[in-house]
């Protein structure tokens, strides 16, 4: 079920209201104001991370500052585009969002999700990684270089990897870092996904695409999080599959990796691999899955437990292009409702219908 334009009604409380009581609306200008207050000033959020959770012992204070921080963020949330259509959905859904018909509800994610907090992305013109990539830089033979040239993707490749692990390391060397110091913050939407699980109690799980990690900056338990394509805020032997502390793997990647950016001043000027201390190959990396690597088992797994008994799939920010995870879409049950929080309609060739009349 796709969101499209609908009536300005009220927003079901049962979502909107803070621990307070007081139901929060896109009319209420200093929530929003607080919100953005937050974003600027994240230290101000209650952690320090900028996910905006408190201690339980704080949400009864005064102005209940854990329910207005979580209505100031649908407040902002209802400032776009689609406001009036989140509106008519949520308050014509609102029996089935909290009464007993919904009891699981899981997320599919993919970039759309994280695109506003400025993490750049693969593919688009002119800035994405394909469009920018410089093989010339990277420490790889002219054959390795001439074959990335050809196919950017080469460079992230598998097969690539075991035979020379620097050039993927040199590529992810800044969103390596820049991971582990959270350069970058959780979006409205990993928000949104957060008061699932905070105000409703019902998200068995976010299945996301992204490698990003941003929604561990959120209260989201790590069991609820099936990281489809891995994570880059985690570390791990691509042989024999040791984990490696991530901080430690971090100060190696800015001791051994050299720059291919020219931004840092202290990188070595030549790349040296990282070694594995269990099996002594230089083969460790991000957790991410690379092209033409293993899908994580945990993902099998996960689908199997979940899929059979969620009564609604939101699906938010994906192009539903990339297999297996688009198959969400058509493996739960045909009781479930979907929902699209998408900028465009998408998995109609999987079975999604639009419009007014559409049921799933």
């Amino acid at each position: 079920m796709g969101l499209e334009g609908g009536d300005a009604a009220a927003l079901p409380t049962s979502l909107l209201s803070g621990q307070s009581g007081t139901t929060i609306t896109s009319e209420n200008n200093g929530a929003r104001q607080s919100h953005e207050d937050d974003n600027r000033h994240s230290d101000k959020s209650g952690n320090e991370d900028g996910s905006g959770t408190n201690d339980d012992n704080n949400s009864e204070s005064s102005g209940s500052s854990l329910g207005s921080h979580q209505a100031a963020i649908l407040a902002t949330l209802l400032q776009g585009e689609q406001s009036e259509a989140i509106r008519a959905y949520l308050s014509r859904h609102e029996s089935f969002n909290t009464g007993a018909l919904c009891q699981s509800i899981c997320v599919l994610a993919g970039a759309g999700m994280s695109v506003s907090s400025g993490i750049p992305d693969f593919r688009s013109a002119g800035v994405g990684l394909y469009d920018t990539i410089r093989p010339e830089l990277l420490t790889a033979s002219e054959l390795e270089q001439a074959i990335i040239e050809d196919d950017p993707t080469l460079a992230l490749d598998k097969g690539m990897f075991l035979r020379n692990p620097l050039p993927m390391l040199e590529l992810k060397r800044d969103f390596i870092l820049g991971t582990q110091t959270q350069r970058w913050k959780a979006t409205l939407a990993h928000r949104f996904v957060e008061l699932l699980h905070t105000k409703l109690g019902k998200l068995t799980r976010l299945y996301t695409q992204n490698i990003d990690g941003l929604e561990l900056q959120t209260s989201i338990p790590k069991d609820k999080i099936v990281n489809v394509h891995g994570s880059m805020g985690a570390a791990a032997c691509e042989l024999c599959e040791a984990e490696v502390d991530f901080d430690e793997f971090c100060d190696k990647v800015s001791s051994n990796i050299k720059d291919i950016t020219g931004r840092d001043e202290e990188a070595p000027t030549t790349s040296t691999p990282i070694t594995c201390e269990a099996c002594g190959n230089p083969t460790v990396k991000p957790t991410i899955v690379l092209f033409r690597g293993s899908m994580p088992q945990i993902f099998h797994r996960r689908t199997a437990e979940d899929l059979p008994d969620c009564d609604l799939l939101i699906i938010m920010g994906t192009s539903l292009q990339v297999a297996p995870a688009n198959s969400l879409v058509y493996r739960i049950p045909p009781t479930a409702l979907r929902m699209v929080m998408n900028n465009e309609k998408v998995g109609r060739r999987l079975g999604i219908m639009y419009g007014e009349d559409s049921i799933r």
